[in-house]
């Protein structure tokens, strides 16, 4: 692979690279000019060994607004967009709150030197009222607001209200918080009439809906009504055939990288966390946090073996659904230990595990099918494919996969709208903004 001249300014060609998306078994010279793509041209079949290009990574399921560290502490949106450059993410979508730091995020959009991720997201999320036991909808226990229906006349309030802060996708909170048959039910819900409702006043006002379900009774009551996107697969049982069929159409988000910190122990912790990438991008001190825990939150709180199980649900579930084309990649990141851009990666890993075979199939999902997926919420349906002539010049360069190279493997190269992006002086930038600032120390150089 050869380049020559500069991507953003003017003419630039990648040579001998093997663009998978298109072909997996041609090589291509990739020309961008001016941060677009212009031409992908076949060159002769692949020789092996050849570095792939792919679309950036698309985060299906993230919370900007949430607390990933494990002291509370809601990380600065605009360490959040370097993370995610870092990690060669380029798109994210937010599922809950993104209202509380947006101006944050376009104020260091409009400061940053590179190109930020794009972001597309719901406003606040809807879900149940207390019910007669006193149980709250979920994600009232989540420091950002949400709007709570009791009535059908409640979600015009909420779209309108969601329109006006930039959302263009509706979220909606459909779980009883059960995870495993007998596991205890946590949280009210929705009732049918309502959901009937949410699901086809959306439709009507051409509101793309995600649901976010845990059981496959929740999955099927959710899709009865209309629902055919869900912010994560089934928790509590693995579908079979039968079950597949009932669900024609559905596509679900995979979230594994969410629920795995539970049932963690400290030395699963400082294994997950010693990639490259980071203490390059994260807060340390998490480090000092997980090396403390004697026994997986799961233990603590009792809900070890339900949680190991619905993991394991999950993950079989999610596979299912590559295997049909219908699985979207995301970790519920903005959850305790589920990292911005690095869970991402981890997310593959997980998915994979010891499977080679399945590692062009999730690179697919996680970048093609994450950006038809991204412009869909954004309320594009045309389905354009993003490595094509006129295209964003935005791409990750990875390695071929092999059986010793793990998904969870840095991009060689990542170029976001033909701006290449820098990870040491992102790195620098991260540690920059997290240095404490005094107001004699205006720039945080003190030691």
């Amino acid at each position: 692979m050869s380049e020559a001249a500069d991507g953003r300014t003017g003419t630039a060609t990648l040579h001998g690279v093997a663009v998978p998306a298109l072909d997996p078994e041609a090589r291509y010279d990739v020309t961008t000019q001016d941060g677009l793509f212009t031409a992908f041209t076949p060159t002769g079949p692949r020789q092996g060994g050849e570095t792939e290009l792919w679309p950036g990574y698309t985060e299906a399921h993230a919370h900007v607004s949430l607390p990933a560290n494990w002291d509370d502490t809601v990380e600065d949106p605009r360490i959040v967009a370097l993370q995610y450059l870092y990690h060669g993410v380029t798109h994210v979508v937010d599922m809950f709150g993104f209202p509380l730091v947006a101006d944050a995020w376009a104020a260091g959009r409009e400061a940053s030197p590179w190109p930020y991720p794009e972001i597309v997201h719901c406003g606040y999320a809807v879900t149940a009222t207390t019910d007669a036991a006193g149980r709250t909808g979920h994600g009232v226990e989540f420091p950002a607001p949400v709007h709570m229906l009791a009535v059908e006349s409640d979600l015009d309030h909420a779209l309108r209200a969601n329109t006006e802060r930039g959302g263009t996708f509706l979220k909606v909170m459909f779980t009883d918080g059960t995870e495993q048959p007998g596991s205890p039910v946590r949280f009210s819900r929705l009732s049918e009439k309502v959901l009937r409702f949410t699901a086809r006043m959306a439709r009507e006002r051409g509101v793309t809906a995600v649901i976010d379900c845990n059981t496959l009774q929740e999955t099927r009551w959710a899709y009865a009504c209309g629902f055919r996107l869900f912010a994560h697969t089934v928790r509590d049982r693995t579908l079979d055939a039968i079950d597949w069929k009932e669900f024609e159409g559905a596509r679900f988000v995979s979230t594994l990288a969410g629920l795995r910190p539970m049932i963690m122990t400290g030395e699963e912790f400082l294994t997950e966390y010693s990639r490259e990438g980071f203490v390059e991008t994260q807060d340390v001190r998490n480090l000092d946090f997980v090396k403390g825990i004697e026994k997986p939150y799961g233990i603590e709180y009792g809900v070890q073996e339900t949680r190991t199980a619905a993991l394991a649900d999950m993950r079989r579930n999610a596979l299912a659904a590559l295997g049909r084309g219908d699985l979207l990649v995301g970790t519920d990141s903005g959850n305790t230990g589920a990292y911005h851009g690095y869970s991402l990666l981890s997310e593959l890993d997980l998915l994979r595990g010891d499977d080679t075979s399945l590692d062009g199939m999730l690179r697919h999902q996680a970048t093609v099918g994450g950006r038809r997926y991204f412009a869909e919420l954004s309320g594009d349906t045309t389905g354009t494919h993003p490595l094509r002539p006129g295209a964003p010049a935005t791409y990750n360069l990875l390695h071929p996969s092999a059986p010793d190279r793990p998904l969870s493997a840095l991009p060689v190269r990542t170029v976001v709208r033909g701006t290449e992006i820098d990870r040491p002086a992102l790195a620098r930038a991260i540690a920059d903004l997290r240095t404490p600032r005094t107001p004699s120390d205006p720039k945080g150089t003190a030691a």
